[in-house]
């Protein structure tokens, strides 16, 4: 048979009528509506009708698939972020507990010997957090905060001397005078110059027991620079107040009163100790 001709009018006709039937010409896939209809140019063509076909999608379905998949997205921050809380909350128990029971930062303020009660012959237990003078200055800070090595100076001049003119206060006003601070620390040369200024004697001890017997028995003062430990988790300044019957040493700690009054093994806290000075009249 040979092939019919269609005249170009009625091609033309035939062409509108499916055009006007919704028809995509050579696919018989349906042309879209283009009035509330939102075309989306990358992901929406392929090859079809007239070599592309068109994916549109309503504004409106497209806003609320969007706000679905941002709702998701918070309900799954959030269920982690309540996940790692949970988690984690035994291990900040944990490290809380270490930080107040072994640390350089006591968890309430400790009532001092009272000053009517300082006595030559006896070291007071001073502590740094003591209200009395825990909100004053020093280095950079205050006493509470920073003031470890001024008192434990303090308390071996209220043995060494008997005097009720110094105390914590006095000895960090003497610290900054001499720049025996630094970082918001007590420097070292404090324990030697500051006992210098107040007429007092200092030399370091060696990490050595008999040693530390030695100048504990002859009435000195030790005093000890400890590094993390029984004491603290950063660094420390306490004071050697003198021994017990048992052997054990009798320590004042200016931040806790737990650990004054306890009994330590000696060895045990040299061990934890950087530097020792022997304090004496």
């Amino acid at each position: 048979m040979g092939k019919t001709r269609i005249a170009p009018e009625r091609y033309r006709a035939a062409r509108a009528s499916r055009a006007e039937d919704g028809a995509c010409e050579g696919t018989g896939a349906r042309a879209v509506p283009s009035t509330g209809w939102e075309t989306q140019p990358e992901a929406g063509r392929r090859m079809g009708c007239g070599g592309t076909e068109r994916f549109a999608i309503r504004p409106a379905r497209a806003a609320r698939r969007r706000e679905r998949r941002l709702a998701a997205a918070f309900v799954a921050l959030a269920v982690a972020i309540a996940l790692a809380a949970l988690l984690l909350a035994p291990v900040v128990g944990v490290l809380g507990s270490l930080a107040g029971g072994a640390a350089g930062e006591a968890t309430a303020p400790e009532a001092s010997t009272p000053i009517d009660q300082w006595r030559l012959g006896e070291v007071p237990a001073l502590y740094q957090t003591d209200p009395a003078w825990a909100g004053q200055p020093y280095a950079g800070g205050t006493i509470g905060e920073n003031g470890c090595g001024p008192t434990c100076l303090a308390m071996a001049y209220i043995a060494l001397t008997g005097n009720r003119d110094r105390g914590p206060v006095e000895m960090a006003e003497l610290s900054e005078r001499l720049g025996c601070t630094v970082d918001g620390m007590t420097a070292w040369s404090f324990m030697v110059d500051g006992a210098s200024a107040l007429g007092l004697s200092s030399e370091e001890l060696s990490a050595d027991p008999e040693a530390v017997r030695a100048a504990l028995g002859a009435g000195k003062v030790v005093i000890c620079s400890v590094l993390p430990g029984d004491f603290t988790t950063t660094g420390h300044f306490i004071v050697l107040a003198g021994l017990n019957a048992d052997g054990t040493v009798a320590v004042r700690d200016p931040n806790s009163a737990e650990r004054t009054a306890r009994s330590w093994d000696l060895q045990r806290v040299i061990d934890q100790c950087a530097n020792l000075w022997a304090v004496g009249a």
